[in-house]
């Protein structure tokens, strides 16, 4: 199973590296646990977040390319 790449931003269309937004419903407290771990890491909350998102699908991405190797 591969997953697909996300095509690269672009940034002449005016919005910016980030231009899509996401939401998520989450449970009490993780928002405050989020942002006491990305002022321990120095970063925003949102880029934080992003980091951690990208690790998870990375892990999952790593996973397809051994499953096809098989």
């Amino acid at each position: 199973m591969s997953l697909p790449e996300l095509p690269a931003p672009s940034f002449t269309d005016g919005r910016g590296l980030y231009p899509e937004r996401l939401s998520a419903s989450v449970p009490r407290g993780l928002n405050e646990l989020i942002k006491r771990a990305s002022e321990l890491e120095g970063v925003p909350c949102s880029e934080f977040i992003r980091r951690a998102i990208a690790a998870r699908i990375s892990m999952f991405q790593y996973a397809a390319t051994l499953n096809e190797s098989e």
